[in-house]
C-alpha cells in the first residue's frame, strides 16, 4: 500500500511499516476465503470463517489511515509537482493492474468493451477489489485542499466529529428509523478514515495498550457475533457489520493504528521495508494469483484457502514486486 509521499519523511517507521504487510496479508485472506464465508449454514468452517473476517476487516480502513497520516502531515506547497508524483507512484501501477484484469477477463469470455470504466468493468468482475485504488487516488487529489482544512487541533477534531455524525452514526439511525435532518454538504466516508489516520498519527498521547487491545477484541467479537445473529436469522450473509460504517470496524482500525505507533516507534528494518514496498503489488495482483492457483489445486477447503492460496499468493506477489522493479521500464508499475 502506498507510504512514501511528497509529504512524507526520509525514514520509515516499523509501525506503519508492519501494519501495512498485516493489513495486506488480512485483505489476501478475505478474498481467499470469501466464497466459504458467503455459503450461511452455521457449520464450524463458516464460524471460522466468519471470526476471520471479523479479525482482518480494519484492514482497507487502516490503508486509508496510513495513506493520511503521510500525506497530510505538510502543506504542498507547489501543485504540479505533487500532482506529477501522484501520477507517477500511484497512477501508473493502477493502469497496469487494470490492463491485467481487463486481459484476465478477455480470457475468460468478458465481452465488455475495452475502455469500459477505464480498461477493467472492475465493479462486477475479477477486479473488483481495484476500487479502493480510485477511491485512493480521489483523496490524494484533495489533499492539497484538505491539509491546511484540518492543520489546527480544533479544525481536525471538528471534521472528525461532524464525520462521525454523518458518516458513522446517521447510517445506524437510520437502520432505526430516525433520520438526522440536516444535510451533508462535505463529508465522504474514506475520508474520514484518511484524516483520522493524520490525527492519531501527529497527536502524542499514549492509551493503555491493555485498552487498546481490549478494544480490537470486543470489536471483533461484537463484529462475528452480530453478523453470525443477522446472516443466520436471514439465511445469507449480511455484510453491514463488515463494513466501515460500522461503529465496530471504526474501533478496531482506530484501535489497531493507535497501537501499532505505540507498540512500535523506531524505524524500520530492511527486511520489513522490502515486504512492505510490495504491498502495493500485493493489493493489486494478488486476485490474479488466487484464480490462477485455484484453477491449479481445484476445490479446496477453508484449511487450503487460509494454509495455502493466502501465504502462495502473498509470495508470488511479492516475487513479482522485486522483480518489477529489477527491470528498467516495467519498474514504474511497481512502485513501493
Amino acid at each position: 500500500m502506498p507510504h512514501a509521499s511528497p509529504a512524507a519523511p526520509a525514514t520509515r517507521l516499523a509501525s506503519l511499516d508492519l501494519l501495512k504487510i498485516l493489513g495486506c496479508l488480512f485483505v489476501v485472506l478475505l478474498h481467499s476465503i470469501v466464497a466459504r464465508v458467503e455459503r450461511v449454514d452455521d457449520s464450524t468452517a463458516w464460524w471460522l470463517a466468519n471470526w476471520m473476517n471479523a479479525a482482518g476487516r480494519e484492514a482497507v480502513p487502516v490503508f486509508f489511515m496510513i495513506s493520511g497520516a503521510l500525506l497530510l502531515r505538510k502543506d504542498v506547497p507547489a501543485l504540479w509537482p505533487y500532482y506529477r508524483s501522484v501520477l507517477v507512484r500511484y497512477a501508473l501501477p493502477l493502469f497496469g493492474g487494470l490492463a491485467t484484469y481487463k486481459a484476465l477477463g478477455m480470457s475468460q469470455g468478458d465481452a465488455t468493451p475495452l475502455v469500459n470504466t477505464v480498461l477493467y468493468n472492475f465493479a462486477d468482475n475479477q477486479g473488483f477489489h481495484l476500487w479502493f485504488m480510485w477511491t485512493f487516488l480521489g483523496l490524494a487529489l484533495v489533499v492539497p485542499l484538505l491539509r491546511p482544512m484540518v492543520a489546527a487541533p480544533r479544525n481536525l477534531g471538528l471534521f472528525l466529529a461532524l464525520w462521525a455524525v454523518f458518516c458513522v452514526l446517521a447510517p445506524w439511525l437510520g437502520e432505526a428509523g430516525v433520520r438526522i435532518p440536516v444535510g451533508n454538504m462535505l463529508f465522504v466516508f474514506f475520508t474520514g478514515y484518511f484524516v483520522l489516520g493524520h490525527g492519531l498519527f501527529r497527536t502524542g498521547f499514549r492509551v493503555d495498550e491493555r485498552l487498546l487491545v481490549a478494544c480490537i477484541l470486543l470489536s471483533i467479537v461484537a463484529t462475528a457475533w452480530l453478523t453470525a445473529d443477522f446472516s443466520l436469522k436471514a439465511g445469507v450473509l449480511t455484510t453491514k457489520f463488515y463494513e466501515g460504517p460500522s461503529p465496530c470496524i471504526v474501533l478496531l482500525s482506530a484501535a489497531t493504528l493507535k497501537l501499532f505507533l505505540q507498540r512500535f516507534p523506531g524505524q524500520t528494518s530492511p527486511l520489513v521495508r522490502t515486504v512492505s514496498g510490495a504491498t502495493f503489488t500485493i493489493y493489486i495482483y494478488h486476485v490474479v494469483v488466487l484464480t490462477v492457483v485455484s484453477r491449479l489445486l481445484g476445490p479446496s477447503t477453508l484449511a487450503m484457502n487460509v494454509f495455502v492460496h493466502t501465504p502462495l499468493a502473498f509470495a508470488a506477489c511479492t516475487l513479482l514486486y522485486l522483480a518489477g522493479r529489477r527491470i528498467p521500464v516495467v519498474r514504474a508499475f511497481f512502485h513501493g
